[in-house]
């Protein structure tokens, strides 16, 4: 079971990187001040994040709360008029403002079972990343970005699952071989993780040049093949 500690790391990360990879635009011609993409290759890395964070509180404020009904508004708000990135950082603002809710006791998170949040990573943020894929004017990093979170989030719950503990700064990397000290994945399984973590960070990181619409494709198909490989594993060592 997810505790409120675990799920308030979670908002906290979000935020932060809802606001990366952004620069501040000045009042201009009448449409104030904005957030724009640092880069063209951003803005599909940007809006990604965005969309994680969405699914994020739908899962645990609620798909019917106040919150992810307002985040849901002002990211289509802001991406009409002024920006697509300021309608990230709104986002990334309500879940600070819940998170805060959440730490004075004004508001509970939606607890779900470990295996649940597997689920959803294998059908809500997949079927996120098929659109996106199937989308000809969205750049290649965001349906990228989008499934390297589906798998950190199914490796992230695998791990508490069969308790172990992570130090220092989680990762999808790190998740991993904590599974693998575990032995409930192989070192083929390291192998596939390690590749497809490294396309995600080259699609987060903006090393766009590195990437194509065949790489988001077959990306798309890794995490999906890996995200039943892991249910299975985490099946057997019960």
């Amino acid at each position: 079971m997810e505790s409120s500690e675990q799920i308030l790391k979670w908002a906290d990360g979000h935020v932060e990187e809802l606001k990366l990879d952004m620069k501040w635009v000045p009042r201009d011609l009448g449409y104030g001040n904005y957030w724009t993409a640092s880069s063209p290759q951003a803005k599909g890395a940007i809006r990604a994040r965005a969309t994680s964070a969405l699914s994020f509180l739908e899962r645990f404020a609620g798909p019917d709360s106040r919150w992810a009904q307002d985040a849901h508004k002002v990211f289509k708000k802001n991406g009409e008029r002024p920006s697509m990135e300021s309608g990230a950082r709104a986002i990334g603002d309500i879940i600070s403002e819940w998170a805060s809710q959440v730490r004075a006791g004004q508001a509970r998170p939606r607890i779900l079972e470990t295996s649940g949040i597997r689920a959803i990573a294998s059908t809500d943020l997949m079927e996120q990343v098929r659109a996106l894929n199937a989308d000809d004017s969205v750049t290649p990093a965001a349906p990228i970005v989008l499934a390297g979170a589906a798998l950190e989030v199914a490796l992230r719950s695998a791990v508490e699952e069969v308790g172990l503990s992570v130090s220092g700064r989680p990762s999808i990397n790190v998740y991993a071989s904590k599974l693998r000290s575990k032995g409930i994945l192989t070192k083929q399984d390291i192998k596939d993780v390690e590749q497809m973590a490294g396309v995600r960070n080259q699609a987060a990181h903006g090393e766009h040049d590195a990437l194509s619409r065949e790489r988001s494709g077959l990306m798309e198909q890794q995490v999906n093949l890996f995200l039943r490989t892991l249910e299975d594993a985490i099946e057997k060592s019960a």
